[in-house]
């Protein structure tokens, strides 16, 4: 009797060898020889689920999505809005070495994304789902008071997400400058001159 291959598992497993891969030599010295015997799978193997070296990264940064996406939907539903934002916008910045691998796969996606446009498709997909889900805290928090009445709530979450994508990059980049402690505050300095509260 032929061998049931669980087909999702196996590509789960592939996915999760080249997330190892690339957090141990970086993502610049991953090659699919490598994933392959990280997996304990051949090269031939690999290729029935990912065409080539793109689409494993795409993979991996999937993951890093869903995990962004797993921890907010663990978030407290009673959290005051402001706090909410504020947490959210946490989870995309690099605070703690889960979230720094994650941006720096991002990071690395972007470059990719500016030539190829099947990468960038994929790429807008994934932000437009981030600005959606900063914009819905954003509307909340304005609703609460927080934010003045007057201002765009589009205007409001694009300014939050260019500042989440530019002090995050800077963090990664140039981390004895821009440390933890730094990224936090100043993100909370950024929401205090939004919200036009005093520091």
């Amino acid at each position: 009797m032929p061998k049931i291959v669980d087909h999702e598992a196996r590509r789960q497993l592939l996915s999760d060898a080249a997330w190892r891969v690339i957090a141990r030599d970086g993502i610049d010295n991953v090659t699919v020889r490598k994933i392959a015997d990280e997996s304990g799978y051949s090269p031939g193997t690999l290729a029935h689920y990912f065409t080539d070296k793109d689409a494993i990264l795409r993979s991996t940064l999937e993951r890093a999505d869903d995990n962004i996406r797993l921890r907010i939907e663990a978030m407290p539903e009673d959290l005051p809005p402001l706090t909410s934002l504020r947490q959210v916008l946490c989870e995309a910045l690099p605070l703690d070495e889960e979230r720094s691998f994650e941006l720096t796969l991002d990071v690395n996606f972007w470059a990719r994304a500016l030539n190829q446009p099947t990468l960038r498709t994929m790429q807008h997909a994934d932000h437009d789902a981030w600005r959606a889900s900063v914009m819905e805290r954003v509307a909340a928090t304005q609703e609460a008071g927080e934010f003045p009445a007057h201002a765009s709530v589009e205007d409001l979450a694009d300014l939050l997400v260019a500042f989440i994508d530019g002090i995050g990059l800077q963090a990664l980049i140039y981390p004895e400058l821009i440390t933890t402690d730094r990224v936090i505050h100043l993100l909370d300095r950024q929401i205090e001159l939004m919200t036009g509260a005093t520091p």
